[in-house]
């Protein structure tokens, strides 16, 4: 609770220095993250980060901004303020980042206690999870690169996609069938949906549709 006060008196001097000029692009060294997760010392290319420069947001179910980015590989929201940067805490009071520049908000998400895409908002919610790695690589393929001894690179990982409901979090299922099984008091009229509108469980566009119809 100490560490969500004190992050809630950062967003508040954050908002005032901010609030009357853009925000400022910063991509520098992190100051105040603790970036030491156990990665061997070698040479790393590539980023951790969906974007690599902070975005303005408003924070939580306010009109308070900061600009903000998220940490895919460790999977944690980050905030810049007076060029140094922190770690947003994994707090309910702060579950919801809404970007000026994106229609897709990020969640954070108490149960599985983690952060999310939100690609549908609603009694069903489709969630989308971005996942970057790191992958060893034995000897250099990137083009006109001047590592040649091999390297580690963040390499991003395809997404993977949830359905939560006001109980639980679960996987989309890999077919229609197991689709069905969840929602079986409204298994003929999805079935039917599924149908005419040729939906793939695979794709994203497919899954927001029906993920839509079933909060109608």
């Amino acid at each position: 609770m100490k560490k969500l006060i004190l992050f809630i008196l950062l967003i508040s001097s954050v908002t005032a220095f901010y609030g009357q000029q853009s925000y400022k692009i910063y991509t520098g060294p992190l100051l105040s993250v603790d970036r030491n997760s156990g990665k061997p010392e070698q040479n790393i290319v590539g980023t951790p980060y969906f974007n690599v420069n902070f975005m303005s947001a408003i924070i939580g179910n306010t009109n308070e901004k900061a600009p903000i980015r998220y940490d895919a590989y460790l999977d944690r929201i980050e905030v810049l303020a007076d060029e140094k940067v922190y770690e947003v805490p994994r707090h309910e009071d702060v579950s919801l980042f809404k970007f000026e520049m994106l229609n897709t908000p990020i969640i954070y998400v108490k149960e599985t206690d983690g952060y999310y895409f939100r690609l549908v908002d609603g009694k069903n919610q489709l969630l989308k999870k971005e996942k970057i790695k790191l992958k060893e690589v034995r000897t250099s393929i990137e083009p006109n690169s001047l590592i040649k001894e091999g390297y580690i690179k963040f390499e991003k990982q395809n997404p993977t996609y949830f359905i939560k409901t006001d109980e639980k979090v679960l996987p989309i299922p890999k077919s229609v069938k197991e689709l069905l099984n969840i929602y079986p008091a409204h298994k003929e009229e999805l079935e039917a949906f599924i149908k005419e509108n040729n939906i793939k469980m695979k794709q994203e566009e497919s899954l927001i549709k029906v993920v839509k119809f079933m909060n109608k």
